[in-house]
């Protein structure tokens, strides 16, 4: 649940880096440094979330975690995809919702 979670707030935090994306979902354009620390937060977030999924617990290999980390990352995609483009403005409050949520499952081991 984790590794879905961070990757939603991963992938949103890619997506509301760029230009048009970000301009739908706040109503205006961003700075380019601005822009840039979100895709660089993004990034960083997909590598911790990848971390905690390839962290082997004493009941499951790595190699499963990853696994799962991969599906995770690719129905994370999907979701933001169609959360940016039929809902863009909830989309920041949705990236939030998702880190905090992501920080908390992992916390307690989901």
């Amino acid at each position: 649940m984790s590794a879905f979670l961070l990757c939603f707030a991963a992938w949103s935090a890619i997506a509301l880096g760029m230009d048009r994306h970000h301009e739908d979902a706040t109503g205006r354009e961003g700075a380019a440094r601005h822009l840039q620390q979100l895709r660089r937060a993004g990034w960083l977030l997909l590598l911790l979330s990848l971390w905690l999924a390839a962290r082997s617990t004493g009941s499951t290999p790595a190699s499963l975690g990853v696994a799962a980390w991969a599906v995770a990352l690719s129905v994370a995609a999907v979701a933001v995809t169609a959360t940016v483009t039929w809902q863009p403005r909830r989309a920041p409050l949705l990236a939030g919702v998702a880190l905090a949520a992501g920080l908390a499952a992992w916390a307690w081991g989901w």
